[in-house]
Formats: structure tokens, sequence, C-alpha cells
């Protein structure tokens, strides 16, 4: 065949594609219109569940045609954020009932104001009886409690609170926002990888993101930036800004420090202690000013949090009935192994640094996927940290357009993890609904598992090529 017929197939195929895509994408907002018809969420859920999957298969469609595209112009990454504004836009303008955290942004952001510690007094505390409004305080969670959220986030209340005073929408807005931009920055991070900038697709029109960021507004929608630029930074090997940004991200939410061993670099001369003193340094200086007001009130609500339990996996639920059996406390056995898987993977990324920034990147999943795999509180915007990485590493195959490796398992993983909202249907967990969630999940863990170890297998008997790249 002719160099010159090649390219005329090459620019059929570019085109066809780019047509499926346009036509996906021109669906995509139809299920957030209709979201946003149904208004209340909650009390919708199982409306909610149709449209979030219908949303969900459209998605799929398009990334399958994303991973397939090698090159991709301006003017379609202008067209994919367009279309992306307008799918929050719509939920923007839903009040947000899925959750209700919000709300408590707002209060905090309030309380704030008034020069009163968020630490201190509970939504319910007489002393602040006069702050009590018809709006806002009769959707706050756990009256009863103090908050628990870290001081970079409550800063970050009373900021936007000081800008919109008990403005619902505006915080919607500022988190659909922060997620916007962590996709500007993914293209970024995309490209200094080698990779194709038609992937931001698969973070940019999740419907995960959309629906948790636009409609619920969660404060994990502001860590997206910081995380995209922290990785970012590491594949550049500026070791001093990926601290930083680390920093902030976990003094927002702290799971974020679970990253700091696979992104660090102790190898390194100069990098050696940039990283954790910049980390360090970060952390301190958004907690100093709370620390010195208000001295160790600032770990709030936390403590009693984490023995909750929500949307528990098969794995967890059989390590519970595990430790009950041998008379032990059952949550604390659980997280104590959790915390001590961390602390072996966090040793060994220590121990054999990664050698390059992807080789990093993909060290995260582990950290990540721990974390997820042995909670016993997991709620669906939990993985929004995912998202970016999922762009980075989902690699096409024949599994309907997928590879069949823990990536894919990943990916789907974010989309199965809306049916935790099942809950709202009888305010109860559907053990159905658990189970779909995660062993697909767990199907897709097993088989990458068996594909290395027929490799490696490979690779020792006959050593035909290189052992093949693995994410640790």
């Amino acid at each position: 065949m002719s160099i010159n017929a090649k390219s005329k197939i090459y620019a059929y195929l570019t085109r066809s594609r780019k047509s499926k895509i346009l036509i996906l994408g021109s669906l995509l907002p139809l299920p957030y219109l209709a979201a946003w018809w149904l208004s209340d969420l909650r009390q919708h859920t199982l409306g909610f569940e149709i449209l979030f999957f219908v949303a969900f298969a459209l998605y799929a469609g398009a990334i399958v045609v994303a991973l397939r595209q090698e090159t991709c112009s301006s003017g379609e990454l202008i067209a994919a954020f367009a279309l992306a504004a307008i799918m929050q836009g719509w939920l923007i303008y839903t009040l947000p009932t899925l959750s209700d955290d919000m709300y408590r942004y707002i209060w905090d952001g309030r309380v704030q104001a008034q020069g009163i510690s968020p630490y201190r007094y509970s939504p319910k505390a007489l002393e602040l009886a006069h702050l009590r409004d018809e709006v806002v305080w009769p959707h706050i969670n756990r009256k009863a409690s103090v908050t628990i959220y870290p001081p970079a986030t409550e800063l970050t209340y009373a900021l936007l609170w000081r800008i919109r005073p008990d403005n619902v929408r505006w915080f919607q807005i500022v988190m659909a926002a922060s997620g916007l931009l962590a996709g500007g920055l993914l293209i970024g991070l995309l490209q200094a990888l080698g990779r194709s900038p038609s992937r931001v697709l698969i973070y940019l029109w999740s419907p995960l993101l959309v629906f948790e960021t636009a409609h619920a507004a969660h404060v994990d929608g502001l860590l997206l930036p910081l995380l995209v630029g922290a990785w970012w930074a590491r594949v550049k090997e500026r070791d001093s800004l990926v601290g930083v940004l680390l920093g902030l991200a976990t003094a927002m939410k702290f799971y974020p420090a679970l990253l700091v061993p696979a992104l660090w670099r102790p190898q390194h001369p100069q990098g050696r202690w940039r990283l954790p003193v910049a980390f360090g340094v970060t952390v301190l200086l958004t907690y100093l000013p709370y620390l010195l007001r208000y001295g160790g009130e600032v770990i709030g609500f936390l403590p009693k949090y984490l023995r909750e339990q929500f949307n528990i996996g098969p794995l967890v639920t059989m390590l519970l009935s595990f430790f009950s059996g041998l008379d032990l406390e059952a949550k604390q056995s659980v997280g104590l192994l959790l915390l001590t898987i961390l602390a072996l993977l966090s040793l060994a990324m220590v121990l054999h640094p990664a050698k390059d920034g992807e080789t990093a990147l993909r060290r995260c999943i582990w950290l990540i996927g721990a974390y997820i795999l042995l909670s016993y509180n997991l709620f669906s915007w939990y993985l929004l940290w995912l998202l970016p990485l999922l762009a980075l590493f989902v690699q096409p195959g024949q599994w309907f357009g997928f590879r069949g490796d823990a990536w894919t398992g990943w990916w789907l993983f974010s989309g199965l993890i809306a049916l935790s909202y099942t809950f709202f249907i009888h305010w109860k967990p559907v053990p159905a609904a658990q189970w779909t969630q995660f062993w697909p999940l767990y199907l897709f863990l097993a088989m990458d598992l068996a594909r290395r170890w027929q490799e490696i297998d490979v690779y020792l008997k006959r050593q035909p090529k290189p052992l093949p790249q693995s994410d640790l």
C-alpha cells in the first residue's frame, strides 16, 4: 500500500473518530438536563441512578474513541471544556441534595466571620443560636458535632463566605470551576508524559466529577488542581513545588499525605530533603494560625468520624467478620491492617525510589487503592482523586474497548460507586449494590495480577525481552 493511500485511510479514521466523539459529546448534557428537571436527586434516587448510568454509558463510548485518538487540536480541546462546563452548568442550578456537606462549609464560613472557632462550638450549641437561619442551618448534618475539616479548608470557607455570604450556588460554582482548572493542568501533564491531550476526556467528562463538584460541591474538588499540579511537578522533578502542593492538599483533607512516599526522590542529592521539608513547612504554616489561637481544638470531629461505617466492600465485610470471630475489635483491627499495609508500601517506595516521574505516578495507585479497598467509610467523592490518574494510564484493548487490567477496573469503579447512593431508597445499605460496585474491580485486579505473574514467569524462563514495567 502506498504512503498516500495510508495517509488517506488515517485521515478518514481520524475524521470518523472525531465525529463519533462529537455526537456522543453533544448527547452528554441531556442526562444532566434531566437531573436538573428532577431537582431533588435524593428524593428521586432511582431516577438519579438511571441518569447517572446513561451519562456514564455515553461517556464510556466517547473515551473508547478518544483512547485511539493520537492528536487533538486546540479547538477540539476548547469544545471539550465547553461541553464539560455545560454539563456542570445544569447541575449548578440544582440544590445539593445528594449530600448536605456543603451547608456545613457555608456554616463554618459564617461562624468564622463572627470571629468564632468552628472547632469550639457545634452548630447546635446555644452560643451559636443567633446565627441560625431557615436556609442553611436546617440542612447541616451532625449538628451536635464540631467541624471535621482541617485549617486550610476552613480558611477557604471563610474566604468564600466573605465574597458571597451564604450563597449556595457560589460554593457550587467554585468547586466546579476548580475541577475544570484541574483539567487544564492535566493537559500539561499529559503532554509532559507524551500522551494525547484527548485523554483529558476521561477526567473531564466523568459523571463522578460533574455530580460531585457541580451538584454536591464537595471540597474534594478544590484538591484536584493541587494534586494534578503536584503530579506534573514530580514529572518535571520540581521537588519543592511537589511538597508545597501536597502540603496544601493535605491541609485541606488529610488523605493526600499518603502520596508523599510515592513522589519523594530520596536518592537524588538535590531533591532528597526538598519535598519532605516543603511539605512539612506548608502543613505547619496552614495549621499555625489555628493552633496558636485554638490549640488542640483543630482536631475537631475527626476521631469520631473514623469510627463511622458506610458503603463497605465484600473484602472489608469478610475482614470485619474474621476479626470479630477472633474476639477482636473489628474496625480497629481493619484500621490497623490498613495502616500496616500503607506503612510497608511506603517503606518499599522509599527504599526503592521510582526511576522516573511516570513510575512515581503509577505507584500512587497502590497507596490510593489500599486506602479505598480497606476503607469502611467510602463515599463516592472519595474517588475524585483517581480520575486524573485514570486519564493518564487507562489503555485501549479488547474488553469493550478497554484493556483488561487494574486501571480499567478502577475506571469502572469510578462509575459503579454511584450505586452507593441507593442507600437513600430505604435509608439503609443495599447489599446487591455494594457487591455490584466492588466485584468487577476485584475481577480486574485479579486479572491484572495473573497477567503480571505470567509475564514475569515468561521472563524468568526465556528472557526474550526486558522485564515488563510494573506500577510499583
